[in-house]
Formats: C-alpha cells, structure tokens, sequence
C-alpha cells in the first residue's frame, strides 16, 4: 500500500476544499473523532455525527499519492468526517513527535551520547552486532519520490533462516526519540534514525528526502549498513560502487516543463545529493556521480525550479546567463495544438489493485484495460482532462479529448458483453481506475476472444494480449489427420487402426489435438451428445481448452466431426489410445479428404477400404465341386467370408431368412478344402431342428464335403472319426455335454449358425464357444439381435473379443445412450464400428424375384361374457402387479408381470386355457373368427401354416378342424420326426400345418405355403418374421399372405405397439435411422394394463 505524504492544513484544503475542510477542522475540536489508528498505510477512524452509531472512515494513498477515501455517512466519502480523521491524524503525528523529549536536566539524546562514551572509556565495545537470539531486523528502503528526488522509508521485519525477510511493518525514526530503544537497533542505526528524526527539513513522520550534504551522509551509513533496498525488501541490498560520470541534459516532465538532470544510462536513479550520487536498481550498487560541477553548485542545479513550457524569452535568457559553463542551455520547444481522432487500444491483462478484498484477501482481476491513442500518445480511459499533452523530442503537442470518441469505445466494449471494473463491488480501501473492463465470470474470456475481438477489430480498436494475462487464444495455420495401421485383434489380426489430429500452431508448435479433446469432453461428457454436436456444427469456431492453459481458435465443423467419427472412442475413455475401427477411419478419411484438414493414410487402409465395401471386395473363384448356382449376392457373401479369412478376422452373415445363408457358408468351407487349407474340420453349431437341414444341403450343393453328425445317443461311439471328416455337426446342448471332447480338437472354421442362441453372453454354451480353439470364426443367424443391443456385443465378443469395448464399457457408450436415451449420434457410431463385419442383406434388398408378402391385421372384438372375464382378470392382474412392484420393485418383479401379461393373452386366444377358471367358460371369439376364415382358405386351395406360442392352444385348434373334417399335421417340441409332417406339407398331401413357434420358427423350408397366421401376437418381432420366413424364402413363387389375429383394445394390440420399437432397434444396427425411443418405459406398464374401452 503507497505511503503517506505529509499532511498539512493546506494539502487538506487542497484534497477537500475549503468548506469542507472547515467543517472537519470543527469536528475535530470539537470530539467528535472517537478513535483513529494508522495500519500499514490505511487510516482508519470513527467519527460521531447524527446518528446513533458513529461512522466508519477508511483513508488511504494511492500510488499516484492521491487520497481514496470511503465513509458510511450518505456522502460515501470526501465528506466532513474524512477532513475531521485527517486533522486528528496530523495532530496525533505531532503530538507522538514532540511528546518523544521528556523532561529532564539533561537531554535525552544527550545523555544517548554520555551513556555511549561511558562504554568506550570503559573499554566496553559500543553494541554493532545482532544477539543471535534477535532476529528482528530495522530495513531501510530507497523509493523514487516523483521525478527528481529519492525517498527514504524504514521498516521492520523479521530476518527468516534463508536470509530473506518476513513480513515488514512501517517504522517511523521519530520512535528513536523516545526512552526505549528496541534491541533490534545497532548503534549505527540509532545515530542514523536520531539524525532523520531530528533534521525536519528532509521530510516528515511517512517520508524523508535525500538531499544536500545531510542527504549524502545518511546514505552512506544505511549503505554501511547492508541493509538498504531499492523499493522492495525483497530487492537484493545495495552495495557501495565506482564514481561514474554524468552528463548535464535538460529533461522533460509530463506538462512540458523542463529541468535540469545528469543523464546516467536509462536505469540509473540520479540522488540530489551534495555531491549528487546516482543508484543502479538492476545491479544494486549506489555511488558518487563525477558532475564537472563543484558539490554546491551541482547541488542547487538539481534542485533548480522547472522552466515552464510557455516560459517567456526573459527567463530563459536569465537562465542562459546563469548557467555555468559545460551546462547546455534550455531546449528550444516547439508548441502546437492538434484534433485528431483517437484510436481505442485494448489491453487484455491481470491487475492486483491496491487494498484488500472479500474476507481481506488480494483481489486479481483478469481485465481488458482500454487506452485511447492520440498518434501514439495513450492515455488510459476516464483521463477527464480537456487536453492531452504529447512530447515528442522538442516538440510538445496538445490535442483536444474527443468525448464521443471515448463514448463510443465504452458503447462498443458494453456491447461485447464487458463492463466497467469501478461498477463491480469492492470493499472499502480498494482501488481500481476506470479504464478497466471485466465479464461476468471469467470462464467467458475465451469464448468472447473467439467472437468480440475481431468484432472488435472491425470498428477499429488495436487489441494486445499481455504475457500475464492466462487467457491466450492461439490459432492454427493448418490441420493434419493422420491414418495408419496399428497391430492387434484376435490370432495377430488387426482390427484397428491409429488416428493422429494434430495443428500447426502460427508459431510453428504442433499440438496433439487427440489429447486436447480428451481433457475437453472428459470434463464435459455432455459434448458428445447429439443435440450437442449439432449445436456445435451450428457455431463458426469454438475455444478448445489446452491443457497448459491456453485455448486455441478451431474450426466447429471440424471438431463436431472428428468427435463424432470418433465418439465411442472419446465416450469409453480410451482417446490416448486414438484405436479406430476401420469404417471410422473411412469415414474420417472420406469426410476431410480434399477440404482444410490435411489427409494421409498408409497403404493398409486403402486395403481395409474393400472390406468395409461388399460391392469392392474381390471376387473369388467358385469351387469346381460346387453343385449349386450361386444369385450374385450370394457369391458376394462368399467372397466376404473369404476376405474376413485372408485377413484373419470374423464376422456375422446376418441375411435374411431365406436368402440362403447354409449354401453361402457351405461353398466358404468347399474353397478352403480345395485350396489345401482344410487341415482341421469345421466345426459348426446350430439348433437341434437345423442338422437335417445342414445335412440335407451338404449331400445336395457340396457332395466333396463329408459330413459328420453327432446327435442321437450313439454320437459317443464316433468320437473318434472326428479328424477324419470335412464338417461337424452338433447342437447347442451337445456341445455342453461333449465339451471335453471339442475341446480337445483343434477346429480349421467354426460356425454358429442362429447365433442368437449366445446372446446371453453368461450362458453355458456362450461360454464354452470361447474356449474352443479355431484358426477362423462365423456367426450366422437372421437376427442378430432380437431385444437389446447387449446380445449383439455377445456375439462380437466372441468373434472378435474386445472390440465392441467390454461388456461394462458397451453398456455405458452404446447400449444406454441408444436404448434409454435414443442418441442417434451413438447409434450411428455403432453402425460405423460393426459394418465391415456384419453382412446382411434383405429379401426387398438382393431376392426381387421373391414374390411379395402381404401382412393383414385381423381386428376380433371380444362380446359378452367373454369380454367381462378380461376385465376381470385385468383387474385381478395389474393390483398383482402393483402390489409385486410396490415390495420389490420393477427389476424383481418381472416375472409376475410376465405371468400376468399371459393370463391375459390366454383369455383373448381362448378363457380354456386359463387355469384354475371355474364353472361354464365363454367360448373365444378369436377362435370362431378362425374356424371361419380356415374353411373358405382351403376350399380356395391355399396351403396355410398356422403359428400359436401356446401348444395347448394348438391341440384345441386341433380339435376343432378335426370336427370339421380338415386334414393337417402338426409340429411342436414334442415332435420327434420331423421331417414326416414336413415332407406331408410340401407335397401337397395336407393344405394345413399347426406349428409352435418356438419349435418350428427356424430351420424350416415351407415354400408350399401361401398362407400364414399368427394365432397370437409374440413380443418379439423377430421370432415371427422368422416364421414368416418358413414360407417367404427362396424357392417361393407364389404371393404369401400373412394373417395376425388381434382382440381390439386388449394387451394384444400394445404388444403390437411394442414389436414396432423392438423392430426399429434392430433395424438400426445395419442402416440409419431417427433418434430411437426406450424400449421400456414407466408407461408401458400402464399401457398394457389399459381397461377395455
């Protein structure tokens, strides 16, 4: 905090005026100041008045020594009570100084000197060391005191064990004069501080001049003393140095005026002393100037009065006269007036203003400080003076304040979103100047850099950033993406690749920018969100935080892009690793290439570039042994398996139902035998029902082939014939119960065909897969994913473990953001990652020849007593549910909700088959509707499978085609031949197949077929189309019907509802789509449980 100059009756007037200065002169005669204290240059005091409580009055210095003040009277400040605590002050000062000499015959300093002699005559050594056990030291501080003169302050601080020093408080020398001497005073600085205190002519209680003769002689004893400073106790202590010459040179203050000094280097501090001596802050050294003047005339040329700009020619003639011979004359100033138009400059840096903030903490303040130039003479705004001087060699220029143009500066910076520092709240004894400027928070400097400045810039301002300012906007001069290959995968295959982003800062720095955005969205996961990305897309540029503190000015699209290509990197918290899928690095490649963002990619992308293309992967020749003629895209299929292979890599051939997925995996296995690579037999998976079928197809598209099946009850007595054959066949349970045995067999290929029955990655059979060794794997099923997205990763875990993330991490990046929160930017991250490796073509896709397939809701509304049992049991059921909920919540309670939802289907198939209904049972509408529909079906000759989840559903079916005399067959679990009822069908011999949908939804060709119906609505999508698929497959020429039975308004009708979001997620993982919805809500509950209308 600046110290106190001295105060007088007239520098009071001069601060308050006359009138106020009375007023407080009066107050203080009269009492009215109760109280006031000095601390570390802050005066504070109370000051009785009109109220009840006295006022509070805080008085301080600023560094340009002009008073701040702060009174809680109305007035705030300037005010009676201020005048009233600094005449108090002022005669407190005296009265410390004057009251210091006691009463007695002989002066105290005096007898200081007797006391002293007494010791030297005693032969006891005058007392120049410091006790160990005194650590307090007495500092003495050199300041410049304006533009002429050296100010001396004292201080106190105690030395600390590095030799530094702690904490310094003020010490006036007039202490010196009173009876107790503190013992941190050597001798030498009693006889410096009696001779400061004693000769008044050098200053007053806050300051002392060095001038003349007295001046010089205390210099050099604090200079003895080891202990003077320049400004700072921190600054190293000045040291004695070589007498160095001084020029005589006439100098310019700020008004124009001018004097005479001796020109030392820029640095040098020249002392008025007699002889002058000159100070070297940067060396710390302090020593006598060689003025070619004697002492006392060099002495009264320093100290000479200023001659005035506008001095007449008499005086500077007197002067001329008067000056002394090697002492140039006074310059010859040119004068002149000027109006020119201001230019605002702009300052962006940190201020410390003097005094203390909130809880007597130092404020800092991160400002843009505004300066208005004159042809390069700044002023700072809030400069209230009409002119403003400029001086310029001997020239002096003045220009007229140009207030609008001042005016217009502030309008443009409020407009920016800045505003006035001197308008922010300050405690009392804080100062700040006007031409400062703040926001609100300072998390908004960097973006207002990326927007106002060259906004800014625009209506002419100048902006520089100050090196202490942390907010720095660096910019780029060029962009690099960088793809290439990085090793890795399952059996040394590599599945990913590694993506540099980096910028060419203007000064040539490159920065990682691959990290940058780690640290930026792993503070902020929000950025990753859709709506987010968007939004970002919408800006121009955006500030990205680095991580030493600056910020850098990057193009948003660029950004927005790169998050999204590679977002599941950046969601899974693996950015460091940059490992990308090769359809993201595509992506990547494509989007960039040709734009701002430089784009190289090594020769192995441009190979993976095919894989991620099914129309560019190169055709393979068809084996000599195929039986079969393949449609195109069936031979696409197989030179896609046959890439994965080169490659070392899996996949999921994922087609549609019908399209001939066996056939396409069967010539993959006929290429490998006869290009020598069939070593090992294949090994493939599949439900009991598909093992005629793989038999079947084996013997009649790819007879080379042999095939080995191990089912039935003698498949132990083959074991040992394993080795020996081309393809094995076994079953899920089976593979379970033969572990020990598969295991042991190193496979060439294993395929799981409808792979979806690993889905449940913590199931045994998904877990007994992983462990079977296999050169190449493949997944085939027509669903790869049937409710969430949890049993897709299960099959790519197998296929291909870790890069779907692992399960936790799947969960979090894809899997909840894609299912709970509908993230389309996550969804299409996803479809990104699994394109290379999950081949699927629809009928509508690749089969045109297929003949169309109509799907007919039949409406049934339920009557009478029929429609008063689903209400009841409704009713009966949701109050069970409820109360299942209540004790154990949605997650436990499952299962009867399950088994609720299934009373209430039974009712609307049929109320026979609710158990535990007692008495005369209503008959079924739906059933009726049926026993209507059959017979007109097949009296048209169409051939009709007929579906229903319930197989005694079925057996009452049964009985009632039996009593009409229609023939048919049926297939359910319990079917041990299967092939029978099959062969019946397609033949002709029966227009009628009843067929549960769990036993017959796979592994079924029913190309005779025209006719399905769907009893009874399942809640999976995909195990209906399945069954669809029995009779619209390959093969089908005629126009297949499909027929879904509904009771209106029942939970048949919101199972519809719920099949369509079912099947909107699984179509989202092969193709893009709009935002999803959950596949669950808190709704649905209620829904299904809504009451009959």
């Amino acid at each position: 905090m600046a110290e106190w100059p001295v105060i007088s009756d007239e520098r009071i007037q001069q601060m308050l005026g006359a009138a106020c200065s009375s007023r407080g002169k009066a107050y203080d005669r009269q009492g009215h100041v109760l109280d006031v204290t000095m601390d570390d240059g802050l005066l504070v005091a109370e000051v009785s008045g009109s109220q009840s409580e006295p006022y509070h009055v805080h008085v301080r210095f600023n560094s340009k020594a002009a008073m701040v003040s702060r009174c809680t009277c109305p007035v705030g400040g300037d005010c009676k009570h201020v005048a009233a605590s600094l005449y108090a002050w002022m005669d407190k000062a005296d009265e410390q100084a004057k009251a210091e000499v006691k009463t007695s015959p002989i002066p105290f300093a005096f007898a200081q000197w007797l006391g002293a002699l007494d010791q030297v005559r005693d032969g006891q050594p005058v007392r120049d060391e410091f006790p160990d056990s005194v650590k307090q030291r007495l500092l003495y501080i050199l300041q410049p005191d304006g533009e002429r003169n050296v100010r001396l302050q004292c201080l106190t601080a105690r030395q600390l064990k590095d030799g530094g020093y702690g904490k310094a408080s003020v010490y006036s020398p007039a202490n010196i004069l009173s009876h107790h001497t503190p013992q941190y005073l050597l001798a030498s600085d009693e006889r410096i501080l009696r001779e400061v205190a004693m000769d008044r002519s050098l200053g007053s209680l806050h300051g002392y001049r060095l001038q003349g003769e007295d001046g010089l002689r205390i210099l050099k004893r604090i200079l003895a003393s080891g202990r003077c400073h320049w400004q700072s106790k921190e600054a190293p202590a000045i040291k004695r140095g070589e007498k160095r010459t001084g020029e005589w040179r006439w100098q310019l203050d700020g008004r124009g005026d001018q004097y005479l000094t001796l020109a030392m280097s820029a640095d040098e501090v020249v002392i008025p002393t007699s002889p002058p001596w000159f100070i070297d802050p940067h060396k710390a050294i302090c020593a006598a100037v060689d003025s070619a003047q004697p002492a006392a005339v060099a002495e009264i040329l320093l100290n000479m009065p200023a001659v005035e700009l506008d001095s007449s020619e008499e005086v500077l003639q007197a002067v001329r006269e008067h000056l002394p011979a090697g002492v140039p004359a006074p310059l010859c100033l040119i004068h002149e007036r000027r109006q020119v138009v201001p230019v605002p400059r702009l300052q962006l840096t940190t201020i410390r203003p003097q005094g203390r903030g909130y809880y007597n903490k130092p404020e800092v303040f991160h400002v843009a400080s505004l300066y208005m130039d004159y042809d390069g003479t700044r002023i700072p705004y809030g400069n209230h003076s009409r002119t403003i001087r400029s001086i310029r060699g001997d020239r002096v220029v003045d220009y007229t304040l140009d207030a609008a143009a001042h005016a217009g500066a502030v309008d443009a910076l409020c407009t920016s979103g800045l505003h006035a520092l001197a308008e922010h709240r300050l405690e009392a004894g804080m100062d700040v100047e006007n031409h400062h400027f703040i926001l609100p928070e300072d998390g908004e400097w960097p973006d207002w850099m990326l927007y106002e400045i060259d906004l800014l810039k625009e209506q002419g301002f100048h902006v520089e950033v100050m090196d202490d300012f942390p907010f720095r906007m660096e910019t780029a001069r060029s962009w690099q993406l960088q793809l290439g290959e990085e090793p890795g995968g399952a059996g040394g295959s590599t599945l990913t690749g590694h993506a540099q982003f980096t910028a060419t800062l203007d000064n040539g720095e490159e920065v990682d920018l691959i990290d940058v955005l780690a640290r930026w969205v792993g503070n902020q996961p929000k950025l990753l969100s859709a709506p987010s990305l968007a939004s970002m897309r919408e800006q121009q540029s955006i500030a990205l935080p680095m991580p030493d503190g600056r910020f850098l000015a990057a193009p948003a699209d660029t950004i927005a892009n790169i998050l999204h290509y590679m977002l599941d990197v950046f969601a899974g918290g693996r950015a460091t690793e940059a490992s990308l899928s090769v359809p993201q690095m595509l992506a990547l490649e494509s989007h960039f290439e040709g734009g701002a963002v430089q784009v190289s990619s090594s020769v192995w992308l441009q190979q993976m570039r095919q894989l991620a293309d099914i129309g560019s992967v190169p055709d393979c020749a068809l084996p000599a042994g195929l039986q079969a003629t393949l449609r195109e895209y069936q031979h696409e299929g197989v030179n896609w398996m046959q890439m994965l292979r080169q490659m070392q890599l899996a996949g999921i051939l994922a087609d549609d139902m019908g399209l001939g997925k066996t056939v396409q995996a069967l010539t993959h296995i006929l290429i490998e035998k006869e290009a020598g690579r069939l070593q090992q037999p294949a090994l493939v998976i599949a439900p009991t029902s598909l093992m005629h079928n793989w038999r079947r197809e084996a013997k009649k598209f790819t007879p080379d082939l042999s095939v080995l099946v191990l089912h039935g009850p003698d498949r132990m007595e083959r074991f040992a014939e394993i080795s020996d054959f081309d393809i094995v066949l076994t079953t899920y349970p089976l593979l379970v119960r033969d572990f020990e045995v598969l295991e042991e067999q190193p496979w060439h290929l294993l395929i799981l065909d409808e792979a979806q029955y690993i889905k449940n990655a913590t199931s045994k059979a998904a877990q007994h897969v992983r462990r079977l060794v296999a050169s190449h794997k493949l997944c085939m099923t027509g669903t790869p994913m049937e409710n969430h997205l949890g049993e897709l990763w299960a099959q790519f875990d197998f296929l291909l473990p870790g890069y779907l993330l692992d399960k936790r991490q799947f969960a979090k990046v894809f899997r909840k953001p894609i299912e709970i929160q509908g993230d389309q930017a996550r969804q299409d991250a996803l479809n990104m990652r699994i394109r290379p490796f999950l081949l699927r073509r629809g009928k509508d896709e690749v089969a045109l020849e297929l003949p169309a397939k109509t799907e007919i809701i039949r409406s049934i509304e339920m009557e009478g007593a029929q429609r008063q049992l689903y209400e009841s049991v409704r009713l009966a059921m949701q109050k069970r549910v409820r109360d299942a909920m209540a004790s154990m919540g949605v997650a436990q309670s499952q299962i009867v909700v399950l088994d609720a939802l299934m009373k209430m289907r039974q009712v609307c198939c049929d109320p026979r088959l609710v158990r535990g209904l007692q008495g005369e049972l209503p008959e079924s509408a739906k059933l009726s509707m049926l026993m209507e529909m059959l017979p007109e079906m097949i009296e048209e000759g169409r051939r009709v499978l007929l579906f229903s989840q319930f197989t005694s559903m079925l057996k009452l079916i049964e009985a009632a085609v039996t009593a009409q005399g229609i023939d048919y067959v049926k297939l359910t679990g319990q079917t041990r031949d299967r092939d029978t009822p099959v062969e019946r069908f397609q033949s002709g011999e029966v227009p009628l197949f009843l067929i549960s949908l769990k036993a017959g939804g796979v592994g079924l060709n029913l190309t005779a077929a025209d006719t399905v119906i769907h009893y009874d609505p399942w809640w999976n999508p995909a195990v209906e189309a399945q069954a669809t698929d029995r009779a619209h497959r390959i093969g089908q020429d005629k126009a297949v019907f499909v027929y879904k039975l509904l009771t209106e308004g029942t939970v048949e009708e919101r199972i519809l509802e719920m099949q369509e979001r079912k099947r909107d997620l699984a179509s989202s993982i092969h193709q893009q789509g709009a935002g999803r919805t959950p596949l669950w809500t808190p709704a649905d509950l209620e829904s299904l449980f809504t009451p009959l209308s």
